[in-house]
């Protein structure tokens, strides 16, 4: 009866996160944008060689996949930032009602990734059918695996956006931190990865690229994505290193590992500094 009372709690503050999540526009612009690009780089991927039509997922999916690999990280964060911090009243109000500080971070967590999720399911998705309908579903895994992996980035952003916001209230510092994190994920950290491997030249390349792939989401989503989509060679000499590894069953289910791994340690840590913090 606990359990069941714990469960009910949850999706109740998940239902009404969800809610409110869905009625913002900018989600809604947010999964109107990625369909409107699935269209465009279909039909003028080719517009620089005069041909204009609907190409197939192939060329959509390694276009579009930087771009999600930009958007989704920032968006998630921002939208776990706003959802606590900044939010003292609301948040107090809610703390007041007879639920525990897990339930409602677990009932924030879930609704606010099931809005998200929605909004990517739509945008790809909708996108993806009228490319399927026009150009055909030659290399459509690589799309699906796409739109899977950048929904599984949006909930472990959030989870990395939840614990900022416990460990910083002010919805400023919050901001400031989030988008620092979204700026090494995104940018600095392959940076600094390709500074290890020149000053690192004797050792080998799978012994700093591997566990530097591991350690960052964002570049094992671009990994993950490349090699489903066939595309393995845009790596060039770091190929072979990269598909003997993750091209493997065994390297599959280590990155999932390791994704669930990156998404349920931030929520678990959050959840231990909100319910000693005096909101």
């Amino acid at each position: 009866m606990r359990a069941a009372g714990r469960t009910r709690r949850i999706a109740v503050i998940a239902r009404e996160e969800y809610r409110r999540t869905l009625e913002s526009r900018w989600l809604f612009l947010f999964a109107i944008l990625f369909a409107l690009v699935v269209l465009g780089l279909s039909f003028l991927g080719l517009a620089q060689s005069r041909e204009v039509g609907f190409q197939g997922f192939a060329r959509v999916t390694l276009s579009l996949l930087n771009l999600s690999l930009f958007l989704v990280p920032l968006a998630a964060l921002l939208l776990g930032v706003t959802s606590v911090a900044g939010g003292a009243e609301s948040l107090s109000l809610l703390l007041a009602q007879p639920v525990t500080r897990g339930e409602v971070l677990a009932g924030k967590f879930l609704g606010l990734g099931a809005a998200l999720s929605v909004a990517q399911a739509v945008g790809f998705g909708g996108g993806g059918l009228v490319v399927a309908w026009n150009a055909g579903s030659a290399q459509a895994p690589g799309f699906l695996a796409l739109t899977v992996l950048s929904i599984a980035l949006g909930w472990l952003s959030l989870s990395a956006a939840l614990l900022l916001s416990v460990i910083w209230p002010d919805r400023l510092k919050a901001m400031s931190a989030a988008l620092s994190l979204w700026l090494l994920m995104v940018v600095a950290y392959d940076l600094a990865v390709l500074g290890a491997t020149a000053l690192l030249r004797g050792v080998p390349l799978q012994a700093v690229l591997l566990p530097a792939l591991l350690v960052n989401p964002v570049d094992l989503v671009r990994v993950l994505t490349t090699l489903a989509v066939g595309s393995g060679a845009l790596f060039g000499p770091t190929s072979a290193v990269l598909v003997g590894f993750f091209g493997t069953a065994g390297g599959t289910a280590l990155c999932v590992a390791v994704l669930a791994l990156e998404t349920a340690a931030p929520l678990w840590a959050a959840a231990r500094i909100f319910r000693a913090r005096d909101w």
